[in-house]
């Protein structure tokens, strides 16, 4: 992967599709496909980010606020498996911690 001129790597755990990551640095979302940055979200067109759970699935989604007023969502997946985090068989827990990890970074980034 490479990164622009004056940017940094801050977080790049989050997995959220077959072979995808969501990376953060300090002037973009970087959506990975392993190495290979497929999409990116500057920074500057995003308002804030939050977490949402839904309560019928218990996905825990990384919602996406744009300066725009429009928003997107995105899902962890689980993570040794390649299934969404969440749901009845899988500990809320860790979709909860893993969207609240990028919820607090991206947030910091963004004030």
């Amino acid at each position: 992967m490479i990164l622009e001129s004056g940017e940094n790597l801050l977080l790049n755990e989050g997995k959220i599709g077959w072979h995808k990551t969501l990376a953060v640095t300090n002037k973009r979302l970087l959506f990975l496909n392993r190495d290979t940055i497929e999409n990116e979200i500057r920074l500057i067109n995003i308002l804030e980010v939050y977490p949402k759970t839904q309560s019928f699935t218990g996905l825990t989604q990384l919602v996406i606020k744009f300066m725009n007023g429009t928003e997107k969502s995105l899902i962890f997946k689980s993570g040794d498996k390649d299934l969404l985090a969440g749901g009845l068989n899988y500990a809320d827990s860790n979709a909860t911690n893993m969207a609240n990890r990028y919820v607090n970074l991206i947030n910091r980034v963004l004030r």
